[in-house]
């Protein structure tokens, strides 16, 4: 499913927080979200996906479903 993130905030360096001014539309795999640790699990595979296409150590986000 897709996925629009934004309000994205990543560590500097200097352990600093920055907002990027970038939103991206990426593709998270879909999970049950039936219970905690599955819902855990999604979120861990959103900030990963997120991580990798901005190349940057992000530690925070908003996100909403693309076409929902």
């Amino acid at each position: 499913m897709q996925h629009r993130f934004y309000d994205i905030k990543i560590e500097c360096e200097n352990g600093t927080e920055m907002a990027l001014d970038q939103e991206y539309i990426l593709e998270v795999p879909e999970h049950d979200l039936s219970l905690p640790v599955d819902r855990m699990e999604y979120l861990g595979a959103m900030l990963d996906t997120v991580t990798a296409a901005s190349g940057q150590p992000v530690i925070s986000f908003r996100s909403n479903p693309v076409g929902v």
